[in-house]
């Protein structure tokens, strides 16, 4: 498996220009990471020009791009909206192809207040259905996360995945995603969680381990057993890129989160080497 890490993790610093493309590419190939997830809410400047410049500065540390990952949402109410939110993803998609990078990340959509949720499941259906087609025009893998509170189960994913029906359609599991809150902030992933994910594992070509807090001397989370989730894609053969996503909202705001993610990805990298 290889260590990425995306640049979600680095948001607060990317996007307010604290951090420069160089910087992260550098930062996080210190503590062992040979891949990147490249998410476009990170970045000011979303252009092919502005992604390539970042895919050069990775290579030159030998840091690749492992995935391209977007925000977008395929429920919203106005037909007109919908249509747009699928552009946004094939204009991705295209962005992706000419940089050569395989992978894409896309979501479902966020539940709407008044509507039927068969009706907003359907609109998934139509969003991923049209997006998918294109992929596979494309010969693009769509990895579709489960993210979102319209489509999240893993049955309900698996579902639609058989009514599309498409060779290039698979999926990023993020066992955080299925968390339950004990107390405001304090996210509990159990035995639940891990039964939901593990459905997913099977169609896995890209996948997420979140990281709230480091403890015990930066070799584990405080939320998520890491260890058992990376023993998962083990058991599945599982051999892409394993990219962590530093819960930077959870932060305790008088901590740095640089100082914060460095632990993170210190865990992280101690955790995949744990076998090797």
């Amino acid at each position: 498996m290889i260590l990425s890490v995306s640049t979600w993790s680095a948001h607060p610093l990317l996007f307010g220009g604290r951090m420069s493309k160089a910087d992260f590419v550098s930062f996080i190939h210190g503590y062992g990471a040979r891949g990147m997830e490249v998410v476009d809410i990170d970045f000011e400047d979303t252009s092919y020009e502005s992604m390539k410049e970042l895919q050069r500065i990775g290579q030159d540390q030998d840091v690749a791009i492992t995935c391209m990952s977007l925000e977008h949402d395929l429920c919203q109410p106005d037909a007109g909206r919908r249509r747009e939110d699928v552009e946004k993803v094939l204009h991705w998609m295209d962005t992706s192809k000419r940089l050569g990078v395989d992978t894409v990340r896309v979501f479902t959509g966020w539940q709407k207040e008044g509507i039927p949720y068969e009706a907003q499941m359907e609109w998934v259906y139509e969003g991923l259905n049209a997006i998918a087609r294109q992929a596979e025009a494309m010969d693009v893998t769509l990895v579709l996360e489960n993210h979102n509170s319209v489509c999240l189960g893993a049955d309900e994913i698996l579902t639609m995945f058989d009514r599309i029906n498409s060779p290039r359609l698979f999926t990023c599991p993020d066992v955080f995603n299925y968390k339950k809150f004990v107390a405001p902030d304090v996210p509990v992933i159990d035995e639940e969680s891990f039964k939901e994910i593990e459905k997913l594992l099977p169609l896995a070509k890209n996948a997420h381990i979140k990281i709230c807090e480091a403890v015990e001397n930066n070799t584990q989370d405080r939320y998520l057993d890491i260890g058992r989730m990376l023993g998962l894609l083990r058991n599945y053969h599982y051999d892409g890129a394993v990219a962590l996503e530093f819960m930077w909202p959870y932060m305790d705001k008088r901590r740095d989160v640089k100082e914060e993610l460095t632990k993170a990805l210190q865990v992280l990298n101690y955790q995949m080497n744990l076998e090797k």
